[in-house]
């Protein structure tokens, strides 16, 4: 505000022509207009004062480009407002300052010009009779070039060149690319299942489980699946096609998780889950407990199947015959848990008992409830990189596995070669009844 009287404040504060739709990099910087930058220099640093003193216009700074400044209107969940930057000059103007915003070195503004009206298409008149009036047709603004997803419903995808990863760099659009190539193998295991979206906002991530929180903050088109679901408070989201899933990448959902049952058998899981989260992000203490579970339940004669969290842990499943209760697969988790440490109590601390945790393998098995959600197998996970939680091979399990190899162009060579390493999840089945009862008989004198 201390520049809002100052004659030379063009040359401290540079301003943007807000376009509605687009991200920061398509928008105009006035200094490259032909003509008429003087009046919208002012227009817009008339805006900028005005949504300073607002009570509804939020300040924020750019994650896409440092030194972007930008207003955001509470009620306005589709594009920003008034983006400016400072220059460098403001550093010298303004040094007593204890705090001073971030600058940008000022770049040469790129020209341009306005568009002139189609002269041709302007005298085109309605009718012949002389005197009517001349209608001209007025031009339609394009938006940015859309992608050719062959879905089923009109979907508009904005802002696609906002980063959503930075280690490498992706863009939302690239996003989209990996979740329409990868659609027919991560559809099957968000099928009919209560969704959980991870959603990017503003520099952090949101999770959201019904259509009443996310219909808080966009708008939600009338053929996205629902239904009052048992695990959630609310209608429960669901994910059942190609053109679903890439709406939720749409409104900036990354990561892509799902509940333990079907919405038609809500009280029976289809799996018991283990979780093996690392203390460190190279995984190698959770391999070694990993493979230590695997010849637990080889021993016990089940079935298991083995995928990474898209980070530094794993998740093992045991399929079920969905005629069990999640309480009693819960208390099955529980049992194998305790099984674990029993084999190698120096590696792993259970969930929530043990004290002498730092620098051990967790053991997690309170995931198996109604409500709790797990990454779905080929999501892409939340964090700086684009890895993917990826089902893998009980041969690959070794001191060489790294999880930060799986990412989002690595899956489909390893798709190609290998196929999909849970593709007979639910061909083997246990029934965790008949499961606790074999380990209250054999093994509740060790524990």
């Amino acid at each position: 505000m201390a520049c809002k009287d100052r004659p030379d404040r063009k040359n401290l504060i540079r301003l943007y022509i807000t376009k509605a739709g687009h991200s920061i990099k398509d928008r105009i910087n006035v200094e490259g207009i032909q003509g008429d930058a003087d009046l919208f220099y002012e227009l817009n640093y008339d805006a900028i004062s005005n949504n300073l003193e607002s009570s509804d216009r939020q300040l924020h700074q750019s994650d896409d480009i440092p030194g972007i400044y930008f207003f955001h209107n509470n009620s306005n969940k589709l594009w920003d407002e008034t983006p400016f930057e400072f220059d460098e000059a403001i550093k010298h103007e303004f040094k007593a300052l204890a705090e001073i915003p971030v600058v940008r070195k000022k770049e040469k503004a790129e020209k341009y010009v306005f568009p002139k009206a189609n002269k041709t298409a302007a005298s085109q008149a309605v009718g012949k009779v002389k005197g009517e009036t001349k209608k001209v047709e007025k031009a339609v603004e394009k938006g940015p070039k859309q992608p050719d997803y062959k879905l089923k419903h009109s979907v508009e995808f904005t802002n696609l060149d906002k980063v959503v990863f930075r280690k490498p760099q992706l863009n939302k659009k690239d996003v989209l690319d990996y979740y329409n190539n990868v659609a027919e193998y991560i559809l099957p295991y968000l099928k009919d299942r209560p969704l959980s979206i991870r959603v990017l906002t503003k520099g952090r991530t949101v999770e959201y489980k019904t259509v009443e929180a996310l219909g808080e903050v966009v708008e939600i088109p009338d053929w996205i699946q629902s239904s009052k679901d048992k695990t959630t408070i609310g209608q429960a989201l669901y994910c059942n096609d190609k053109d679903h899933l890439l709406w939720y990448v749409e409104v900036d959902a990354i990561e892509f998780r799902c509940g333990h049952a079907r919405k038609k058998s809500f009280k029976f899981p289809d799996y018991i889950l283990i979780e093996i989260e690392s203390p460190n992000i190279e995984a190698g203490e959770a391999i070694d407990v990993a493979i230590s579970v695997h010849e637990i339940l080889s021993g016990l004669h089940l079935p298991s199947f083995i995928k990474s969290d898209g980070q530094s842990g794993l998740h093992i499943y045991i399929p079920l015959d969905s005629k069990s209760t999640f309480n009693t697969s819960k208390s099955v988790a529980e049992y194998i848990c305790k099984l674990i440490r029993l084999k190698v109590p120096d590696s792993v601390t259970l969930e929530g008992t043990d004290d002498n945790s730092y620098g051990k393998v967790s053991l997690r098995y309170m995931l198996n409830e109604h409500d709790r959600s797990v990454v779905a197998p080929y999501s892409l996970v939340s964090g700086e990189a684009p890895t993917v939680a990826v089902p893998l091979l009980w041969d690959e399990v070794d001191e060489g596995l790294q999880l930060h190899d799986f990412h989002h162009e690595s899956i489909f060579k390893r798709l190609k070669k290998e196929g999909d390493p849970f593709e007979t999840l639910f061909r083997k089945k246990v029934n965790a009844q008949d499961l606790l009862e074999r380990l209250e008989a054999n093994y509740s004198f060790l524990l």
